[in-house]
C-alpha cells in the first residue's frame, strides 16, 4: 500500500515537473520574442503612447525688397502659460489673473484644474498685459514669448506678401508658396503624459534644436512698389472701379519691379477682411484684353508676312458685319487706313481683317508664342493660365474677334510677358519675382538668373511695332501717358465683360487696360496697368490706366537714375514746378485739392486728353471722357457758367489731321482732281 502511494506520488511529481517546463519554456518564448524580436517595436509603442512634444515655434524666414529692405519679419509678442500643479490657492488667483488679461474667470479656472503641468492661457498678449501677469507674482505662471509675423509697410505688397496663420504656417502669397523655407525647424519640448493624454511630467527632459527660417529676397523694387501702389489707388478710387492691378516690370530681364492691387487689405489684421481682398489680380484673374492684344495679332500678321506696316485697308467708317456679328469703332470716320493708323488709331474693323488673314492654326501658334494659354511660372501663388478655346471650337469669326481682343482671355502677367518681348527686341523672356533665398546662416541656397525663352519676331519687326505704339502714345489714343522728356510706347484696350450665365456681353461693363515701355527704343520700364468695371470718368484704357502709367514712368525714371539729358530734364523740372505752383494759386495751399473756381467755363476744343483735364483741374466738376485724341466736344459750353457739382461730357477724337474740316477739305480736293 505504501509502495503503491509512493509511486503516484513520484508520477504526480514527474508530471507536475513536465507542466512546469511546459509552462516555463511558454513564458520564457513568450519573454524572449517580446524582449528580443518584439521589443524594439513595442518600446516605439510605448514611447508614443506615453511620450510627446510641445512644439515652441521658431523664427520664421525675413522677407525683403531688391535692396534689403524688410517686406515681412517676425517679433517676438509674449504669451502667458501656466504650470496648474504649481498654482496654490486656485480660486483667487483665477480671479487675478481674469482681470489683468480679460479672459473669463470660468475659463481660467478650468485650466488652473487640469492635472498637467504645462498649458497656455492665452498665446498673444500686450506687452503691458505681460507685465500687469508678473506683478501678480503667481507661483506657476509663466510668460513666454513667441515669434509673430509683422508686416512693417502695411498694405504694401500685401496681396504678393500674403500672410500667416496663429499656427505660423503661410496662408497666402508668398507665405504660403514658401512656407518649407520660410517656416524653419520647430524646437520640441519633450513631455511625459497618462492614458488620457494629461501631461504628467516636463522636467528632465531635452529641448530639440530650432532653425531660423530661410530668408528671401524678392526682385521688388520698394520705392517703385509705393508709387506705383499710390497712382493705382489715386485714380482706381477716381474711376469708381471694382478693381484695379499693375505691373511694374524690366523688360530685358524679368525681373517684376512692382504689382500692386485695388482694393488693398492689411496682411496684420487680414482676418477683417473677406477673402476677395486676398487674391492677387495680376496673376489669379483672367480678362478679356481688347485693343491690347493688337499689338501682338499685328507682329504675327508682319512675321508671317501677311501685311506690311503700309497696306492699306478699309475700315469701312467704323460698322463691318460678317456671318452673324457686326463689329463696331468708336468713331464713323475711320476709312481707309494703314496697319500703322489701325493699331494708332485702335481700329477693330481694321484688326478684324488682319485676323482673317491668318488661318486658324496660325493664329492659335501664335497665340501660343506669345505665352497665352500657358501659365508664366514666375513664382507667385495661383497663377493661371488664361482661356484660349481648342481649335475644334473656334467659328468661322473666332480670328476676326480674337485679334481685336474678344473671344480670349489673358492673365497680367501673361500680358506683361509678351510686352516685353515687344520692348526688348523680340525674346520671349521668364517673368521673376524670386531674386534670392538665403539660409539661416548667410549662405545663398537660390540665386534667380533672366531666363530667354526664344526669340519670336525678328529685330525688323520689333520696330516696326514699336513705332506703332509709338504712335498711338504721340497721337493716338494713349496720350494721356505721354511724358515730356521721354518717348512713351504703348496701348489702350477696352475689353467686354461677358456674363457667366448668358455667355453675352453687359452692356456697360468693361475692363479698361493700358500697356507700355520706356524709353521708345531701348525700354528699361514696362508696364500694365487694368482697371476692371470703373464706372467714372470714363472706362477707356486712355483714360484711367494711361495716366497711372505716365504718373509711374515719371517717377520711376528718376529713382532708376534713368535722365534724357541736361537741358530737357532741366525743362521738364521747370515745368513741373510751374504746374505746382499753378496748383497752389489756385487751391491756396499745396495740398492739390482745387478749390471753388467762379466764372465761365474755358473752350477746349482742340486740346488733348492730359491738356483738357489739367485745365478742368481748377473746376470742381466730375468729369467723363469718351473717345481718345482731340477734343471735339464739350457739354459745358465755353462762355457758360462752370459752377461746381456738375457733370461735364468730353469727346475725343484721334488726329488733327483727321478731324471732321480736315476731311471735308481732303474730299473737295479729291472732287476737284
Amino acid at each position: 500500500m505504501i509502495r503503491v502511494w509512493k509511486t503516484t506520488l513520484k508520477l504526480r511529481m514527474i508530471f507536475g515537473f513536465i507542466l512546469i517546463l511546459i509552462f516555463g519554456g511558454l513564458l520564457i518564448s513568450k519573454a524572449f520574442d517580446l524582449q528580443m524580436i518584439e521589443g524594439r517595436r513595442l518600446r516605439m509603442l510605448a514611447r508614443e503612447q506615453f511620450r510627446t512634444n510641445v512644439y515652441f515655434t521658431p523664427e520664421r524666414g525675413n522677407i525683403y525688397s531688391s535692396n534689403g529692405s524688410i517686406l515681412a519679419a517676425s517679433v517676438n509678442v509674449p504669451g502667458i502659460a501656466v504650470d496648474p500643479l504649481m498654482v496654490g490657492h486656485k480660486l483667487k488667483n483665477a480671479e487675478k489673473l481674469s482681470k489683468v488679461t480679460g479672459i473669463s474667470y470660468a475659463k481660467i479656472i478650468k485650466i488652473l484644474n487640469r492635472r498637467i503641468q504645462f498649458a497656455w492661457i492665452k498665446r498673444r498678449v500686450s506687452g503691458q498685459t505681460a507685465k500687469n501677469v508678473e506683478k501678480q507674482g503667481i507661483a506657476g505662471v509663466i510668460i513666454v514669448k513667441q515669434p509673430v509675423r509683422y508686416y512693417p509697410n502695411g498694405t504694401l505688397l500685401a496681396h504678393v506678401l500674403g500672410f500667416v496663420g496663429i499656427d505660423d504656417n503661410g496662408l497666402s502669397g508668398i507665405e504660403y508658396k514658401y512656407n518649407k523655407f520660410l517656416k524653419g525647424n520647430k524646437r520640441a519640448l519633450k513631455v511625459l503624459h497618462d492614458g488620457l493624454g494629461q501631461y504628467i511630467f516636463v522636467r528632465g527632459f531635452g529641448l530639440k534644436k530650432a532653425t531660423h527660417g530661410d530668408n528671401i529676397y524678392l526682385t521688388i523694387n520698394k520705392q517703385l512698389q509705393f508709387i506705383t501702389q499710390y497712382y493705382l489707388d489715386k485714380e482706381a478710387k477716381a474711376a469708381h472701379s471694382k478693381g484695379a492691378f499693375a505691373i511694374l516690370m524690366d523688360p530685358n530681364t524679368g525681373a517684376i519691379l512692382a504689382m500692386a492691387d485695388y482694393p488693398y487689405f492689411n496682411p496684420n489684421r487680414y482676418w477683417k477682411y473677406s477673402a476677395g481682398y486676398w487674391r492677387n489680380r495680376a496673376v489669379t484673374d483672367d480678362f478679356e484684353p481688347g485693343s491690347t492684344m493688337k499689338p501682338f495679332v499685328v507682329a504675327a500678321a508682319l512675321s508671317e508676312g501677311i501685311v506690311k506696316p503700309d497696306t492699306i485697308i478699309n475700315c469701312y467708317h467704323g460698322t463691318y458685319s460678317l456671318d452673324g456679328i457686326t463689329v463696331h469703332d468708336v468713331e464713323n470716320w475711320f476709312g481707309r487706313f494703314s496697319v500703322n493708323q489701325i493699331v494708332e488709331y485702335s481700329s477693330n474693323v481694321g484688326e478684324c481683317q488682319i485676323g482673317l488673314k491668318f488661318k486658324k492654326s496660325q493664329l492659335y501658334k501664335w497665340f501660343s508664342l506669345w505665352g497665352f494659354g500657358h501659365t508664366p511660372h514666375a513664382g507667385l501663388l495661383g497663377e493661371a493660365k488664361g482661356i484660349i478655346k481648342p481649335l475644334s471650337e473656334w467659328s468661322e469669326v473666332g480670328p476676326c474677334e480674337m485679334a481685336f481682343g474678344q473671344g480670349i482671355s489673358v492673365t497680367g502677367l501673361q500680358e506683361m510677358a509678351g510686352l516685353s518681348a515687344i520692348a526688348n527686341g523680340g525674346r520671349m523672356i521668364k517673368p521673376y519675382i524670386i531674386k534670392k533665398i538665403v539660409n539661416a546662416y548667410g549662405k545663398v541656397i537660390y540665386k534667380a538668373k533672366p531666363k530667354y525663352l526664344k526669340r519670336i519676331i525678328t529685330s525688323k519687326v520689333d520696330k516696326e511695332v514699336k513705332y506703332m505704339m509709338r504712335l498711338v502714345v504721340k497721337d493716338g489714343t494713349g496720350q494721356y501717358s505721354n511724358l515730356i522728356d521721354f518717348k512713351v510706347s504703348g496701348k489702350t484696350g477696352t475689353g467686354q465683360i461677358a456674363d457667366p450665365k448668358t455667355g453675352k456681353y453687359y452692356k456697360n461693363r468693361y475692363t479698361a487696360s493700358f500697356m507700355a515701355f520706356v524709353p521708345y527704343r531701348h525700354p528699361e520700364l514696362a508696364m500694365l496697368v487694368v482697371q476692371q468695371e470703373p464706372s467714372k470718368i470714363g472706362y477707356y484704357g486712355g483714360a484711367v490706366s494711361a495716366p497711372v502709367v505716365r504718373s509711374v514712368f515719371k517717377n520711376a525714371l528718376n529713382i532708376l537714375n534713368v535722365y534724357p539729358g541736361g537741358n530737357a530734364y532741366i525743362k521738364q523740372s521747370k515745368t513741373d514746378a510751374n504746374f505746382k505752383a499753378g496748383l497752389v494759386a489756385a487751391t491756396g495751399g499745396a495740398d492739390n485739392t482745387p478749390a471753388a473756381v467762379s466764372g465761365v467755363m474755358q473752350d477746349l476744343k482742340g486740346d488733348t486728353i492730359y491738356k483738357a483735364l489739367k485745365v478742368l483741374k481748377q473746376y470742381r466738376l466730375d468729369v467723363k471722357v469718351s473717345g481718345s485724341g482731340y477734343l471735339y466736344y464739350q457739354s459745358i459750353k465755353p462762355g457758360t457758367d462752370a459752377g461746381n457739382g456738375k457733370v461735364i461730357v468730353l469727346k475725343f477724337r484721334p488726329g488733327k489731321y483727321y478731324s471732321s474740316a480736315n476731311l471735308k477739305s481732303t474730299k473737295k480736293a479729291k472732287s476737284k482732281k
